[in-house]
């Protein structure tokens, strides 16, 4: 990684501590059905004739036809690998993941498989609900040697104590309009937050009719990730020690200030997007409405072919120097992209691992990394699939030297009420702005203390 090293990065995935539980959840052992504690006992289990049920996410916006099309293709290659059928299970947002999660945890029912985002497998780990990988286990799976490095950072909370294997990777960059910073005597992407602004407001004074960034405040999954990211520069944190919430600090304060700022006070971002998705923010961007696009995945670069700004559209990596400063503070960390993408993980309670396992390994070979690229605009975690979606597309090296250099959220077994929390602050924020109120440092604050009441009673419950 850019600025931790191997030891760092584990210290981090240690935060979720070997006796960490969530809230509240207990897995009735006799509702599993004397289900194995590892794998090592499930590998004579019949891989034929069964259906196997995965929970993951909804088919949903401007990529509706191209999920369906991936998950017709992974069901069709596990099903010539295994004879097995795939039975899709799906979530729509980060509260049915979590309510999914906790409801297998307390039952020991439910789907077989999670895709489970990489900030969850804190969670996943904590319930004690679901295998923890043996070394039998990732050997079928292909091993710890072929995953990106970056991505095994939020596998587990050590080498020895996976819950999930990463199956695809959603780095974040900025997109930017090349011809409209030409117009504006721009030559590169900013690197600081300070060019951001300048860069925004430099754009709408050489074409009025366009703005210079964009945000979407109510989307129910991204609004979040350009707030941590500003606040990790700062050097601030989400946890201040294992069992410790800090959803109050500073650092958060001053980033979701600096968030709205780009509308209220800067005015680079127009007022309409306060009520935002992440799809409206990207249709204004191919329609060459907007200049730049904070945490863009591959995915944009396909759904930009055939617009008409396919060919002024460039990638870069996100501006990691808070707005007013040269450099970041002491403590601060770049946070261009998170450690991001999705990990299957297997409920203890389904008693085949064995066929749990082939459909990850199908999932990970670099046929279905290529497919997930094309498909969806995915980054592979694989060494071979990197190598295959190199060879299909050299265009992409920068999103895989983003995954390579991301930095990973807290492994904490309270992230789903940090994140969902950090989500309702945004979003009451942005509701309070569009109804015409100012900026309230003070209403801020109180929000994100009663966040953080959340979190801590879930730290501390157990």
């Amino acid at each position: 990684m850019s600025s931790r090293d191997d030891a760092t990065i584990r210290g981090r995935r240690g935060l979720a501590g070997a006796a960490a539980v969530l809230a509240g959840l207990t897995l009735g052992l006799a509702a599993c059905g004397g289900s194995p504690a590892s794998g090592g006992s499930t590998g004579q289990a019949s891989l034929s004739g069964q259906t196997l049920t995965v929970f993951t996410q909804a088919p949903y916006g401007t990529q509706l036809k191209q999920y369906e099309q991936y998950y017709a293709y992974i069901a069709s290659a596990f099903h010539a690998a295994t004879g097995s059928t795939i039975k899709w299970d799906y979530t729509t947002s980060t509260e049915s993941l979590s309510q999914a999660i906790e409801n297998a945890a307390a039952t020991g029912t439910g789907p077989d498989v999670f895709s489970v985002g990489s900030s969850f497998n804190g969670t996943v780990a904590a319930t004690k609900a679901f295998y923890t990988l043996t070394p039998s286990d990732w050997a079928q799976v292909g091993g710890q040697s072929q995953i990106v490095p970056a991505m095994l950072t939020e596998a587990g909370s050590g080498n020895s104590s996976d819950v999930g294997v990463p199956f695809e990777s959603i780095p974040f960059v900025m997109a930017y309009n090349k011809s409209l910073f030409a117009k504006a005597g721009i030559t590169s992407a900013p690197t600081t937050w300070s060019q951001w602004i300048a860069d925004g407001q430099a754009v709408q004074k050489a074409d009025p009719a366009v703005d210079g960034a964009s945000f979407s405040p109510s989307d129910p999954y991204g609004p979040w990730k350009p707030v941590w990211s500003y606040m990790e520069q700062l050097g601030g944190d989400f946890l201040t020690s294992p069992a410790t919430a800090d959803m109050d600090n500073p650092q958060l304060q001053a980033a979701l200030q600096f968030y709205f700022a780009q509308d209220y006070q800067y005015h680079i971002v127009p007022p309409a997007d306060l009520t935002w998705q992440g799809a409206q923010e990207e249709s204004a961007f191919a329609a060459g409405k907007t200049a730049m696009l904070a945490d863009s995945t591959y995915s944009l670069y396909q759904e930009l072919a055939g617009t008409p700004v396919q060919q002024d559209v460039a990638f870069a990596p996100m501006p990691n120097v808070p707005y007013g400063m040269s450099s970041r503070p002491a403590g601060g960390h770049p946070a261009e992209s998170i450690v991001s993408g999705n990990y299957y993980d297997v409920a203890k309670y389904y008693s085949n691992l064995a066929l749990a396992l082939k459909f990850i390994q199908v999932s990970t070979t670099p046929a279905a990394q290529l497919e997930q690229f094309t498909v969806m605009g995915w980054m592979p975690v694989t060494q071979a699939g990197i190598a295959s979606v190199e060879k299909a597309d050299p265009s992409m090296a920068s999103f895989i030297t983003a995954e390579e250099n991301s930095t990973p959220t807290d492994f904490t077994p309270a992230w789903a009420d940090i994140e969902t929390g950090l989500l309702t602050v945004i979003g009451h924020i942005a509701q309070q702005l569009a109804t015409g109120r100012p900026y309230s440092a003070s209403y801020v604050m109180s929000q994100l203390q009663a966040e953080n009441a959340v979190v801590q009673q879930h730290l501390t419950s157990s």
